[in-house]
């Protein structure tokens, strides 16, 4: 059997949905009916709740909240979570603009959300003073700070303190302020939670995807000890939630999305069954802690809901999988995008400063050692380095590219080999025999062992042969008989054919 998932995410490109700017009209028209309306709230019964938030200072989608208690037997947690699920139903067209994205993504001067703004960063944000919808799971530790038991009912959130990462720790340092003694023993249960996480062997880097998506070369790192003590808090307790979420979907046989690490792979990955997550060193994993940020999770929401309120399965296996499946696509898709993203940025920055040392005068001599470079690593070239190219071939000026005749032939920028096309056949500012031969000494690096093409050229039984080979694969062989031609008109014609095969092999006809 096959689900509906893939028809929901067709289309001419799914990269475009990934990492698109704005919403569809429907999603954007179902965001100003909850506004207009609310939210038709179908759950059976809710507990008022009060805690506080911690976040990046920058943040607006705040879709968790934390609170923790101590008696003399055992230790208590709650994580509350924002119940998108409850305004975003299943299939609608917010919920599949969501899954289309599958994710927000973050960099450090803007953020692009799953969901639009005003359901992210208003709505549905936990934001201070405001009561809205939640999740709540309620986890007990023992003595030994191990799971004693866990619960997760529907809420009624109240987020009493919005802190950030820095402000935290004005409370947290302060014996008068209302919250020290609570914030104290938050750092105390996170503490030993992680000291227990080790003894077992888990990896203390945090999975990236656990909270948000950065999209940056280096994610800053929370060494400081201001900082470190609430993303101690944070990511202990978020780990917490998504572990016991984890336990009630298992334990009830419910069909949901689990995160998984295996010893074999690098990277942790969503799949439709339970397996481990080496990573963390735990048997059953999951994401339930940022729906408003992460479309995973608001599937464990629904399954979760729907064994709460005893209902049918909100999702066939079949469509687990298919949603795991484009998560896991999504994600690769992302990271290959932004990194060309940043490349572009980087080589703005240095297309803008050498036009400046230059009188803004740049030719293709300029980038010979990036270009190189670029071609040696397999990466894509340089759009704004593209259009210096061009701009070039456009200007005739052969002394500075005939060196990089090569680097267009491969470089997949269909722009370039139509310029470098009409300059090599129809313009005919190269002759084919030197063409040729710089092909032939052609290497990516000076230090190369072998050249990136071989191009040789014998006489045998009156005929005269040039046979083509890139990188150690024989692409063509050319031949001509003397018997028709003069020896020097056979040489020019072979060596035309063969310029024009090679052109045809790279530029298409």
């Amino acid at each position: 059997m096959q689900s509906n998932i893939l028809s929901f995410i067709s289309g001419k490109n799914h990269h475009n949905w990934i990492i698109r700017v704005d919403y569809s009209a429907y999603a954007m028209n179902q965001t100003r009916l909850i506004q207009k309306n609310w939210i038709n709230d179908e759950a059976i019964k809710r507990k008022y709740e009060e805690a506080i938030s911690i976040d990046w200072i920058e943040s607006l989608d705040l879709d968790d909240a934390i609170w923790a208690e101590r008696s003399s037997t055992w230790y208590c947690i709650w994580v509350h979570i924002s119940d998108v699920t409850e305004a975003v139903k299943i299939y609608s067209p917010l919920d599949i603009e969501a899954m289309k994205r599958t994710t927000s993504i973050y960099r450090w001067e803007w953020v692009i959300n799953m969901f639009p703004p005003l359901i992210s960063q208003n709505l549905l944000s936990l934001n201070e003073n405001w009561e809205k919808l939640c999740l709540t799971m309620q986890i007990d530790l023992d003595q030994e700070w191990k799971i004693l038991n866990h619960v997760v009912y529907e809420s009624i959130l109240k987020n009493k303190k919005r802190y950030d990462y820095l402000s935290f720790i004005d409370d947290y340092i302060n014996p008068e302020s209302w919250n020290h003694k609570n914030l104290q023993l938050m750092y105390e249960i996170a503490q030993k939670r992680r000291t227990l996480r080790k003894q077992e062997w888990a990896n203390m880097d945090y999975d990236e995807s656990d909270r948000k998506l950065h999209i940056w070369d280096k994610q800053e790192k929370q060494h400081l000890t201001q900082k470190a003590i609430p993303t101690t808090i944070i990511e202990e307790f978020m780990i917490l939630a998504n572990i016991a979420s984890a336990i009630i979907t298992v334990k009830n046989w419910y069909n949901s999305i689990f995160r998984l690490h295996d010893y074999k792979n690098e990277q942790a990955y969503y799949h439709n069954s339970t397996w481990i997550h080496a990573w963390l060193a735990l048997e059953n994993y999951t994401h339930f802690t940022s729906p408003i940020r992460r479309y995973a999770d608001c599937v464990v929401h629904r399954v979760i809901k729907a064994l709460i309120r005893k209902e049918n399965w909100p999702y066939s296996i079949w469509e687990i999988a298919d949603i795991a499946n484009y998560i896991n696509f999504s994600r690769t898709v992302i990271a290959i995008l932004w990194k060309e993203a940043d490349n572009e940025i980087r080589w703005k920055k240095i297309v803008t400063k050498l036009k400046n040392k230059n009188w803004w005068k740049l030719n293709i001599s300029h980038f010979t050692k990036s270009i190189r470079e670029t071609i040696w690593s397999w990466r894509k070239i340089s759009k704004i380095v593209e259009d210096e190219i061009i701009n070039d071939l456009k200007n005739w000026e052969r002394s500075n590219w005939a060196w990089s005749i090569w680097v267009f032939l491969v470089s997949g920028n269909d722009e370039i080999k139509k310029y470098l096309k009409k300059a090599l056949l129809d313009d005919k500012k190269f002759t084919p025999k030197s063409v040729l031969a710089l092909l032939n000494v052609t290497k990516i690096l000076s230090s190369d062992d072998n050249y990136l093409f071989e191009i040789t050229e014998e006489e045998k039984w009156n005929q005269f042969c040039i046979t083509v080979t890139f990188r150690w694969k024989k692409l063509f062989t050319t031949y001509i008989n003397y018997g028709k031609y003069a020896p020097n008109d056979a040489i020019w014609i072979v060596r035309s054919k063969t310029l024009k095969k090679i052109i045809t092999h790279f530029c298409g006809k």
